[in-house]
Formats: C-alpha cells, sequence, structure tokens
C-alpha cells in the first residue's frame, strides 16, 4: 500500500511540469485586462463582469475604465460563446480558446480569430 501511495505521488508531482513563462495560472475567464495582438500599444479592453470597455492610448499607457471610451459594449455566454453587443443590431459572436495558463485567448468567429493577451504578460513567453 505505502508502495502506491509513493508511485502516486511522484507521478502527481511530476505531471506539475514547467510553467512556460513562470506565472500562475489564471482561471480561464475573459473578466479582465486585454491587449489586442497587432495593436498592443493603441487598445486595451477590460472586461468587467457584464462590460467590455474600449481603452486607447498614444504611448502605450492605459488608464483604467473612467478613462475608455463612452458606452461599453455589454457582453454575455451563450452556451460556449461569447457574445458582444456592439450595437445598432450589431453583435460579435465568437468562441474562446485559452492558452498559456489563461493568458492568452484566441476569439474564433466565422470571421476570424482575434488574439487578446492579459495586461502584464508577454505573448513571446506563450508557445501554445
Amino acid at each position: 500500500m505505502k508502495k502506491i501511495f509513493l508511485l502516486l505521488s511522484i507521478i502527481l508531482f511530476s505531471c506539475s511540469g514547467d510553467n512556460d513563462d513562470q506565472q500562475p495560472a489564471i482561471e480561464n475567464t475573459i473578466v479582465g485586462r486585454w491587449h489586442l495582438v497587432g495593436f498592443e500599444e493603441t487598445v486595451m479592453y477590460e472586461f468587467t463582469a457584464t462590460e467590455r470597455h474600449t481603452i486607447y492610448s498614444s504611448d502605450g499607457t492605459f488608464g483604467d475604465v473612467t478613462t475608455a471610451i463612452p458606452n461599453p459594449n455589454p457582453w454575455v455566454y451563450e452556451g460556449e460563446n461569447l457574445v458582444i453587443d456592439l450595437f445598432f443590431g450589431n453583435s460579435s459572436v465568437s468562441v474562446p480558446n485559452f492558452k498559456c495558463n489563461g493568458n492568452v485567448v484566441d476569439l474564433v468567429s466565422e470571421n476570424g480569430t482575434t488574439t487578446l493577451f492579459r495586461e502584464g504578460y508577454n505573448i513571446n513567453n506563450c508557445n501554445e
């Protein structure tokens, strides 16, 4: 019995693996501050529990939601789909695919894929 416990303990600890970026895993949630790949220095999205705020910058420094453009976009999950209301009868519907310990998300839609990464995360560390 002790050998089985020892074997299971070894397996569990060896499966923990190295973290590719030495940062703790983050829950796979869209809530938080995200850089838009290709516009890292100029656009940031901040998702709260119910809204997506868009924050612009001219120098790579982003303020908080009080500096965001007016009229944030409401968002919800409908099943596995992330639905963002873009107003005037338009919406963005995508399936979020989280990777790199929840620090990167690919929003996959019928129009293509948009990649976001969390504020403070180095996207170059993501190898998934």
